[in-house]
């Protein structure tokens, strides 16, 4: 009986401690089936900062994403947020279209986390130098943010080994003078999963000013 208690007893140690390291490793994830939305951005041009400042403002203690996608030849500004702040004060003036998951992508992909250099000065578009895409190849480029914090990953798309070397070499120098890739700290399905289920983690994070996020968005130009 006692041995049979023993093992109880350790059973129920090794559980909190696993809870606990759990708890440990937390990262902020929205419920995005009930509150957060997913929206085309049909008007990024009127994305200023003022109206910038009005939407982090109101976002306070949410979870905010700018997601740029390439395919091909084409490329579209995506924004995830609260549904209720998003399509009752901003539909109209940047003329959100209402998504679904865009995310439910298949096939080989390469992933990094994109992080802040403490010095730097970039002008101009950070995407204008940008590889043509061939009309399978896919490129998401997303800036979360968590309050005055961001986030940035890269996700690229691509089947053929070679068109993969000459593209990632070009993808990660995006905004070279200000940002850089961060040695793997996950692999890619991990990076992916975080960025498909928006994931701000905290470690990760650095502050960003309201020119930053509109730079690194791809809005601000000069």
């Amino acid at each position: 009986m006692i041995f049979y208690l023993l093992i109880f007893f350790i059973i129920l140690s090794v559980s909190l401690v696993l809870a606990y390291l759990s708890m440990k490793n937390y990262q902020e994830i929205p419920d995005a089936l009930k509150e957060y939305g997913i929206y085309l951005v049909k008007k990024p041009n009127f994305l200023t900062l003022q109206v910038l400042g009005m939407l982090l403002d109101l976002c306070q203690g949410k979870l905010l994403s700018f997601e740029r996608l390439f395919k091909g030849n084409l490329q579209v500004l995506v924004i995830f947020g609260p549904k209720k702040i998003l399509s009752e004060r901003f539909s109209e003036i940047l003329g959100l279209l209402e998504l679904e998951d865009y995310t439910r992508v298949s096939g080989d992909l390469i992933a990094w986390e994109v992080g802040r250099k403490e010095t730097g000065e970039f002008a101009g578009d950070i995407f204008k130098n940008f590889p043509a895409l061939d009309e399978d190849e896919q490129f998401f480029w997303q800036v979360i943010l968590n309050g005055n914090h961001g986030q940035i990953r890269a996700v690229l798309f691509v089947q053929d080994i070679e068109r993969k070397k000459i593209l990632v070499s070009t993808l990660e120098n995006i905004g070279g003078k200000l940002l850089h890739k961060i040695p793997k700290p996950f692999t890619s399905a991990q990076i992916f999963e975080n960025y498909r289920k928006r994931i701000f983690i905290p470690s990760f994070g650095y502050k960003l000013t309201k020119e930053e996020i509109l730079r690194f968005t791809g809005l601000l130009h000069n």
